[in-house]
């Protein structure tokens, strides 16, 4: 019984040192950030939001975030947008080793 309560001690103050430890170091200043800007070291379109860097959900990456003004802007601005991967030969069925294409049909005759 005498091995269990120091064993039990020394767990417990392991625990409150890992504890301290932790929080001496992670910052723990009271903002991450003011404006959006100090979030651009995470993502480029990361925005400042109650002085926490948020992803903003905007894309591509690289993409121009503020309000477009020239011609390049325009079209490298961000969006919401989601490109989502659709396989045409799997929904067809036409791209196996052992799949043929369907026999060509003739135009109609003209009338």
């Amino acid at each position: 019984m005498l091995l269990r309560r120091p064993t039990a001690l020394s767990l417990v103050l392991a625990a409150a040192v890992a504890a301290a430890g932790c929080s001496l170091a992670i910052h723990d200043a009271d903002d991450q950030c003011t404006v959006d800007a100090d979030c651009a070291r995470f993502d480029s379109s990361a925005v400042c939001r109650e002085g926490v860097c948020r992803a903003s959900g905007l894309g591509p990456p690289g993409c121009f975030p503020g309000t477009p003004t020239t011609d390049q802007q325009f079209r490298r601005r961000c969006t919401t947008a989601q490109c989502i991967a659709f396989d045409n030969c799997e929904r067809l069925n036409l791209c196996g080793a052992s799949t043929s294409l369907p026999p060509l049909v003739d135009p109609p005759a003209p009338q």
